[in-house]
């Protein structure tokens, strides 16, 4: 049975603000934040497929192949916190 990674990070943004995080985390990049009105995660992988997701004003999860990007995005909530996660198995 193949073990999944699933991590997860809380976005907190202000009208106007940025905030971009990039990590090197489960053998990839992944790249976080929000801006601009919207959450955005997007997670690279070299060797394997993966995805990423986010909690916006909607939820959104994009998967890829290896050595491609997985792009998921939504507009931000001002009422909420928003969340991203990067998946290290499809």
């Amino acid at each position: 049975m193949a073990a999944v990674a699933l991590t997860a990070a809380v976005v907190v943004g202000g009208a106007g603000a940025a905030y971009a995080t990039v990590a090197y985390v489960g053998g990839g990049t992944w790249s976080y934040g929000t801006g601009g009105g919207e959450v955005w995660s997007d997670y690279y992988h070299g060797g394997k497929c993966h995805g990423s997701s986010v909690q916006g004003t909607y939820y959104e999860k994009d998967y890829a192949s290896a050595g491609y990007w997985s792009r998921a995005d939504a507009p931000d909530r001002w009422w909420a916190v928003d969340q991203s996660w990067y998946d290290t198995s499809c």
